[in-house]
């Protein structure tokens, strides 16, 4: 439940300059239908009056004190029974020296995107653990003809254990990238790589990008880009069309590296996308693409050669230079370099201070701001300062706040406060100040059960509810209140097992399930409910089985299985 480096975003209406009126015009439309617009749904961006799309799903925004090349921040979108999709493209547009906004906004009908999340994740995942039992074999069979040592054996089955689990973790991310495909705006060969993967034939789809051989259609691009910069004027129709494959090509590149990824081909997946920096190296967009994949798979080195990159890229605003320190920062705390780390984050801080000091009434500032306190807080966390984190919290607190107080509706305000409340639970609690801990425990708690009631489909905001009641059972432990602390166990246990049962097969669920009949048997062994106990621990112990055969270098799983078999056995 870690807050991400850049939140929908919202400035206030009240510092609107009357000086300069700037038209652009939008087009709302639902996804994967052929294009078919929406109409009735509000559109609310910054410093704009609020548009309603017509019948052909068209609004036009006014901005007063606005001019081409400017940045705008989305609000919000409203329409009954929808969800916004691509929000990542819409949440900040830069303005248009056009009467066109430049960006279509792509609804779903509620329900749409949770369900294909769903589907991408479990197609998803039996490819990943395929690839990965496929690695095993190959790595046993190397060991059965002595071509691998023990040692060796034991060092690549723990770093391809690693890797599975941080794959395994990125599952959520990339089912929810791919539930977020409008099929309507993507190439054909795009689309139909797509369509195979969903149909669960990974191998087809990959087959199907790889006959298309990018590489050497982006190679014959490039080399056609150049030949066309030489007579530019002549061939200005064949520059555009060029172009235009090139970007059909780079979407196509970016899909067949994440289906690479899938495969345990990350070398392959590199290979991509390094053949997009070839492509354009100075494009904000695709250095932005490259640094996110080089840090989710481990290439550390060539991702922190791209932030600084991003950080001097001229067409960069201020708050994408700050957005990039963070992502520094995160990389830095990843590597446990700390230090670094705080450094990174203490330029984030800056940025958007010294933003939000010019425009106090920004709300995307704001919120960005807090999350610097956030990422501060955690840093000094994890270097034992828990007096300085305590302090930084607050103040993410404080504007946290704000922005859910002025803005009570907004899903990633109200989230974004549950988890301060957390993170300042989780300080009191380390330092002793349980009373208070309990306090913000019962806070976050109320936020995620709005959540929840309100969406009960996202797995997220279901988790954090499961998490919320772990929580304030080990403060009700603490404080030896066992009769609550059974009831708030129970709850964590119930929500628990309904995620294990939607994704039996996500490890993280499984074990924060195992943990939650630990602690269930943990109060009935206090309560002297021995028989209760004992049913709680060999269920934890039915699933820290699975969890060590299936991932036996985790030395979480192994202790945890330890400890409940000391316990069956009446050690």
């Amino acid at each position: 439940m870690k807050k991400s480096i850049l939140l929908l975003g919202l400035i206030s209406f009240s510092a609107i300059s009357y000086a300069q009126t700037l038209i652009q015009n939008g087009m709302v439309r639902e996804q994967n239908s052929g294009k078919k617009p929406v109409p009735d749904a509000q559109i609310i961006f910054a410093g704009a009056v609020p548009a309603t799309s017509d019948q052909g799903g068209k609004f036009r925004l006014t901005f007063q004190g606005k001019k081409a090349g400017e940045f705008v921040f989305l609000t919000e979108v409203r329409k009954t029974g929808y969800e916004l999709v691509n929000n990542k493209e819409v949440e900040q547009l830069k303005l248009s020296n056009t009467d066109q906004l430049g960006t279509d906004i792509i609804l779903a009908k509620t329900g749409v995107l949770a369900a294909a999340k769903k589907e991408y994740y479990d197609i998803s995942d039996a490819a990943l653990l395929a690839g990965f039992e496929k690695e095993k074999r190959r790595l046993r069979e190397q060991l059965n003809q002595a071509a691998l040592t023990q040692q060796q054996y034991g060092e690549q089955y723990e770093a391809l254990q690693k890797q599975y689990d941080s794959q395994k973790a990125e599952l959520d991310r990339l089912a929810e990238k791919f539930a977020r495909v409008n099929f309507d705006d993507v190439s054909e060969l795009y689309q139909e790589a797509l369509q195979l993967f969903k149909d669960g034939k990974i191998d087809a789809a990959i087959q199907k990008l790889e006959s298309a051989d990018l590489i050497g259609r982006t190679d014959q691009r490039l080399q056609e880009r150049e030949r066309i910069d030489k007579a530019e004027k002549e061939i200005a129709q064949q520059k555009t069309e060029n172009e235009k494959g090139i970007q059909e090509d780079l979407q196509a590149l970016k899909l067949q590296a994440e289906l690479y990824v899938l495969k345990f081909e990350i070398p392959k997946a590199e290979t991509l996308y390094d053949q997009m920096l070839r492509l354009n190296s100075r494009d904000l967009t695709i250095l932005q693409a490259a640094a996110d994949f080089y840090q989710e798979n481990h290439r550390y080195e060539k991702a922190l050669r791209l932030y600084p990159n991003i950080i001097a890229h001229p067409e960069a605003e201020a708050w994408q230079r700050a957005n990039a320190y963070g992502h520094s920062g995160e990389l830095f705390t990843t590597t446990g370099k700390l230090a670094e780390a705080l450094q990174a984050y203490q330029r984030a801080f800056d940025q958007y201070a010294a933003l939000s000091k010019e425009d106090s009434g920004s709300s995307f500032y704001k919120s960005n701001l807090a999350i610097s306190y956030s990422k501060l807080g955690d840093t000094h966390t994890s270097l034992g300062n828990l007096d300085q984190a305590l302090g930084f919290y607050e103040k993410d607190l404080e504007l946290t706040k704000e922005l859910y107080d002025a803005y009570p509706n907004n899903v990633d305000f109200k989230n974004g406060l549950a988890i301060s409340y957390e993170k300042l639970g989780d300080t009191h609690t380390s330092l002793g100040n349980l009373d208070q801990a309990l306090g913000f425990f019962e806070d976050e708690i109320d936020l995620f059960k709005e959540l929840y009631d309100a969406y009960p489909n996202n797995v997220a905001f279901k988790n954090g509810l499961a998490i919320s009641y772990s929580k304030l059972g080990d403060t009700h432990t603490s404080l030896g209140n066992l009769d609550q602390a059974l009831g708030f166990f129970e709850e964590r246990s119930r929500l628990g097992k309904e995620l294990y049962d939607a994704y039996p097969n996500n490890v993280a669920f499984k074990n924060g399930l195992a943990i939650s009949y630990i602690k269930l048997g943990s109060i009935h062994e206090k309560r002297e409910n021995h028989s209760g106990a004992i049913e709680y621990y060999k269920l934890s112990a039915e699933l820290l089985s699975q969890l060590v055969n299936h991932s036996p270098q985790n030395v979480q799983f192994k202790n945890n299985l330890a400890w409940v078999q000391n316990k069956l056995s009446g050690k």
